[in-house]
């Protein structure tokens, strides 16, 4: 019969055993002791990434300066010497809201003009592209709908977190990047990722001040090219200096004085930048993940009807 635990043979050559007690366990230790034990067992894994690289198409372009570094060092100045254009006297009268029978994000009427701000919008829509779920927490639709718009078409196409090759945002997670080349920050669930996207691009952008015909459109364009190259863009578009590049009564104005159909006109602009994008730095091999991405927020404006609604299940 073998003997365990208790006595254990020593010095074999005369045959002699000893009786040995069992080792101790960590449970035996100091506090102290403790947390140097557990502090010791991480550093072999110190240098180690604990996440493997998503084989997913890479964000919708790289940052293509370092935007959100210089951005929060330049946009208070810009915001006070930005120059102001009296608001035009030639709006148009709105036109007589147009109703829709289904549910709304808001729970209201949404009223199709480009001049509303804050009002409801039309529920997303499915697609063939990307998960056709709502997985934003729901906070921020009281907040501003066109915002929670945003929020849920970001996370359809952002998926969930890891590194993505040759990005050099480096860990992302829903679309928020850790490198301080790109937002700089880590978030460990989508109800940190829609603060961050509140604070640091809705906000901190005056995005909540563009009417709701554009602001999920430019919001989502912000999310991707980052919040500078997406207004300075816009502003393009719109006919105004590219800087400052923040939403002002220039920006605002020129939006509710708008002549044709905004939402669609500006993504052809996004659609031609990203394609260009995609031939020079990705030989056109993520052309059609664009178009993808292009596509979905078409279908997905504040102020777009869905033809197959999406609701929260």
């Amino acid at each position: 019969m073998a003997f365990c635990g208790v006595l254990s043979a020593v010095h074999v050559a005369y045959g002699g055993l000893v009786v040995t007690k069992f080792p101790g366990t960590i449970q035996d230790l100091s506090f102290e002791s403790r947390m140097e034990n557990i502090a010791d067992g991480y550093k072999p894994f110190l240098d180690k990434k604990a996440y493997q690289e998503l084989n997913i198409v890479p964000g919708e372009e790289i940052y293509t300066d370092h935007m959100i570094a210089v951005d929060e060092a330049n946009i208070e100045p810009q915001v006070q010497d930005a120059p102001t254009v009296p608001p035009s006297q030639t709006i148009p009268t709105p036109p007589p809201a147009m109703y829709y029978s289904g549910q709304t994000i808001g729970g209201g009427a949404v009223i199709e003009n480009n001049s509303i701000t804050g009002g409801s919008c039309y529920p997303a829509d499915h697609d063939n592209h990307f998960v056709n779920k709502i997985l934003t927490t729901g906070r921020y639709e009281s907040v501003h709908p066109a915002l929670e718009k945003g929020l849920i078409t970001v996370f359809r196409k952002e998926g969930g977190c890891g590194t993505i090759k040759n990005d050099p945002c480096g860990y992302t997670c829903y679309g928020i990047g850790s490198s301080p080349k790109c937002t700089g920050i880590v978030v460990h669930s989508r109800a940190e990722a829609e603060d961050v996207y509140y604070n640091r691009y809705w906000k901190k952008y005056h995005l909540d001040k563009l009417p709701d015909v554009i602001s999920t459109d430019i919001f989502l364009a912000g999310m991707a090219s980052g919040p500078s190259t997406a207004l300075s863009q816009f502003r393009e578009f719109l006919g105004l200096p590219q800087r400052p590049s923040v939403v002002d009564d220039n920006v605002i104005n020129a939006v509710k004085n708008y002549k044709g159909d905004i939402h669609n006109n500006w993504l052809d602009k996004r659609d031609a930048f990203l394609q260009k994008v995609a031939q020079q730095r990705y030989g056109g091999s993520v052309s059609r993940g664009y178009k993808n991405a292009i596509e979905i927020k078409r279908k997905n404006g504040c102020h777009v009807r869905p033809q197959n609604p999406l609701y929260r299940q």
